[in-house]
């Protein structure tokens, strides 16, 4: 197959454009075995969630225990090229309505067969996801994973983007995969309810975190019901965790730690993440818990979406908690 030129170029809407699609055989000879053996483990160092670098997952694209996920938000993008036996998954998958309230995440029974039989993955194997611009489509699904016990995981640092710009792999055809088994076991110290939330909100040595921009957090935005805040609630933009312009990294350790202290989120607390649907709180519960090491962090799934349907709940409106 013909070798196209694979030189990227930044266009001026920051897109990028695609290098070549096809003729991966050389780039699986340079960046994996040709026969990967599923025995050995490709990656040292992985039994939890954590980041992980293009360098490390260009060896192992085609390695029979790997599953990689594509979870940017536009199918477009992954039919024009993807990573090597990547599987597309839409990260509102991950969300369907409860009792009519929509964005709510789906129960162990759904999140099994969606991740066995449709994703092709089993318990044994490695999880590594990745989605453009570093959003939080990636760590939404990891923090899925890890509620459901599976700590084989891995969030590709940079996305797409710094894989693109690396010259690395790219595809347009789709893996192969066959239905496998998943059994999850719910982890519920990784969760908080409204419920939850509720006894919690005068509890000394818990810490409410939003995750949502400081317009929305003040009540100046939003599309829901009411505007504001969970009263105590201290807000930390997800994208403040962030470094770059076109490719878009995390920060150095130093840095965020530096970051969350400022805000008064320290180890010493239990910290409980949200935001509008729980999908930009999964990217600081993945921040804290598997890049710092906070020992206690919980994600409030229904988040804001939730919270302010029901009007019972208190609601905040200011710049302060």
């Amino acid at each position: 197959m013909q070798i196209e030129n694979r030189k990227l170029k930044i266009e001026k809407t920051r897109k990028f454009a695609l290098p070549l699609l096809t003729g991966c055989f050389f780039f699986s000879i340079l960046f994996s075995p040709a026969f990967p053996d599923a025995k050995t483990p490709p990656f040292k160092n992985m039994h939890f969630p954590r980041l992980i670098e293009t360098t490390e997952l260009a060896s192992f694209v085609n390695h029979p225990s790997v599953r990689i996920i594509d979870m940017r938000s536009s199918l477009s993008d992954y039919l024009r090229g993807h990573l090597p036996n990547a599987v597309y998954l839409p990260a509102g998958t991950l969300q369907i309505p409860r009792s009519g309230i929509p964005a709510q995440g789906p129960d162990r029974i759904f999140l099994e067969k969606l991740i066995g039989d449709y994703l092709s993955i089993s318990n044994p194997m490695w999880v590594i996801l990745y989605s453009e611009k570093s959003n939080p489509n990636a760590t939404s699904f990891a923090w899925v994973l890890d509620h459901l016990g599976h700590k084989k995981v891995g969030v590709l640092n940079g996305g797409w983007e710094k894989w693109a710009m690396e010259d690395l792999p790219v595809t347009q055809d789709y893996p192969s995969l066959s239905p496998q088994k998943f059994f999850g076991k719910v982890m519920p110290e990784n969760l908080a309810g409204k419920k939850w939330v509720q006894d919690h909100l005068s509890t000394k040595g818990v810490v409410m975190v939003d995750a949502r921009s400081p317009k929305q957090f003040r009540g100046e935005e939003g599309e829901t019901i009411r505007r504001g805040h969970i009263p105590g609630a201290k807000n930390l933009f997800w994208e403040t965790t962030l470094e770059g312009d076109e490719v878009r990294t995390l920060k150095k350790r130093e840095n965020l730690e530096k970051l969350f202290a400022e805000s008064g989120i320290t180890k010493d607390k239990e910290i409980v993440v949200y935001c509008r649907t729980g999908r930009e709180a999964s990217h600081l519960y993945f921040t804290l818990k598997y890049v710092l090491a906070f020992p206690a962090v919980r994600l409030y799934r229904g988040s804001w979406v939730e919270w302010s349907a029901d009007r019972n709940m208190p609601v905040h409106i200011s710049v302060n908690p």
